[in-house]
Protein backbone atom coordinates (compact mmCIF):
# COMPACT_ATOMS: atom_id res chain seq x y z
CA UNK A 1 0.00 0.00 0.00
CA UNK A 2 1.27 3.69 -1.12
CA UNK A 3 1.78 6.13 1.66
CA UNK A 4 -1.04 8.84 2.25
CA UNK A 5 -0.92 11.90 3.59
CA UNK A 6 -3.12 12.65 6.67
CA UNK A 7 -4.41 16.47 7.09
CA UNK A 8 -7.53 18.58 9.07
CA UNK A 9 -9.74 19.73 6.67
CA UNK A 10 -9.31 23.41 8.13
CA UNK A 11 -5.57 23.08 7.52
CA UNK A 12 -6.26 22.55 3.91
CA UNK A 13 -8.51 25.14 3.39
CA UNK A 14 -6.17 27.63 5.12
CA UNK A 15 -3.04 26.05 2.69
CA UNK A 16 -5.13 24.82 -0.40
CA UNK A 17 -2.58 26.27 -2.89
CA UNK A 18 0.41 24.64 -1.48
CA UNK A 19 -1.57 21.09 -0.84
CA UNK A 20 -2.54 21.27 -4.37
CA UNK A 21 1.54 21.80 -5.67
CA UNK A 22 2.15 18.62 -3.23
CA UNK A 23 -0.42 16.46 -4.67
CA UNK A 24 0.98 17.17 -8.40
CA UNK A 25 4.14 16.97 -7.27
CA UNK A 26 4.49 13.73 -4.68
CA UNK A 27 1.04 11.87 -6.57
CA UNK A 28 -0.06 10.32 -2.78
CA UNK A 29 -3.36 10.89 -1.59
CA UNK A 30 -4.24 13.31 0.74
CA UNK A 31 -6.84 11.97 3.46
CA UNK A 32 -8.78 15.21 5.12
CA UNK A 33 -9.86 15.09 8.75
CA UNK A 34 -13.18 16.58 10.16
CA UNK A 35 -13.20 16.23 13.74
CA UNK A 36 -10.73 12.78 13.41
CA UNK A 37 -12.12 11.26 11.16
CA UNK A 38 -11.55 10.71 7.70
CA UNK A 39 -13.78 13.00 5.64
CA UNK A 40 -12.33 12.87 2.10
CA UNK A 41 -9.44 11.87 -0.26
CA UNK A 42 -7.92 14.29 -2.64
CA UNK A 43 -5.86 12.83 -5.79
CA UNK A 44 -3.52 14.17 -8.17
CA UNK A 45 -5.37 13.82 -11.71
CA UNK A 46 -2.73 11.81 -13.09
CA UNK A 47 -3.51 9.57 -9.96
CA UNK A 48 -7.03 9.76 -10.82
CA UNK A 49 -6.90 8.97 -14.51
CA UNK A 50 -4.73 5.88 -13.27
CA UNK A 51 -7.14 4.67 -10.89
CA UNK A 52 -9.52 4.84 -13.77
CA UNK A 53 -7.91 3.02 -16.14
CA UNK A 54 -7.23 0.34 -13.76
CA UNK A 55 -11.19 0.59 -13.06
CA UNK A 56 -11.75 0.13 -16.52
CA UNK A 57 -9.42 -2.94 -17.18
CA UNK A 58 -10.62 -4.68 -14.33
CA UNK A 59 -14.29 -4.40 -15.40
CA UNK A 60 -13.49 -5.44 -18.81
CA UNK A 61 -11.43 -8.88 -17.35
CA UNK A 62 -14.42 -9.40 -15.33
CA UNK A 63 -16.51 -9.06 -18.41
CA UNK A 64 -14.34 -11.52 -20.15
CA UNK A 65 -14.53 -13.95 -17.49
CA UNK A 66 -18.09 -13.51 -17.37
CA UNK A 67 -18.60 -14.35 -21.37
CA UNK A 68 -16.31 -17.07 -21.28
CA UNK A 69 -18.12 -18.58 -18.78
CA UNK A 70 -21.56 -18.25 -20.10
CA UNK A 71 -19.99 -19.43 -23.57
CA UNK A 72 -20.02 -16.30 -25.17
CA UNK A 73 -16.61 -16.38 -26.79
CA UNK A 74 -14.66 -17.55 -30.29
CA UNK A 75 -11.76 -19.69 -30.93
CA UNK A 76 -8.56 -18.09 -32.28
CA UNK A 77 -9.45 -20.21 -35.63
CA UNK A 78 -12.81 -19.42 -35.81
CA UNK A 79 -12.11 -16.04 -35.36
CA UNK A 80 -8.91 -15.99 -38.08
CA UNK A 81 -11.59 -17.92 -40.66
CA UNK A 82 -14.09 -14.85 -40.31
CA UNK A 83 -11.44 -12.47 -40.74
CA UNK A 84 -9.62 -14.57 -43.80
CA UNK A 85 -13.45 -14.52 -45.29
CA UNK A 86 -13.90 -11.11 -45.13
CA UNK A 87 -10.68 -10.36 -46.85
CA UNK A 88 -11.54 -12.76 -49.74
CA UNK A 89 -14.96 -11.40 -50.29
CA UNK A 90 -13.78 -7.86 -49.99
CA UNK A 91 -10.90 -9.26 -52.71
CA UNK A 92 -13.13 -10.55 -54.88
CA UNK A 93 -15.25 -6.88 -54.94
CA UNK A 94 -12.14 -5.44 -55.88
CA UNK A 95 -11.97 -3.39 -52.48
CA UNK A 96 -9.58 -3.28 -49.94
CA UNK A 97 -11.55 -3.24 -46.43
CA UNK A 98 -10.25 -2.62 -43.38
CA UNK A 99 -11.11 -4.36 -40.12
CA UNK A 100 -12.83 -1.20 -39.29
CA UNK A 101 -15.26 -1.57 -42.10
CA UNK A 102 -15.70 -5.29 -41.42
CA UNK A 103 -17.56 -4.40 -38.14
CA UNK A 104 -14.45 -7.00 -36.65
CA UNK A 105 -13.02 -3.74 -34.66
Amino acid sequence: METVFTRAVTDFQNNVSQYLKELKKNKKPLVLTENGESAAVLLSAEKFQEMQDQIDFMRKVAQGIEDYKNDRVHSVDDTFAAIDKIIDSAEKRGKSLSLHESKMI
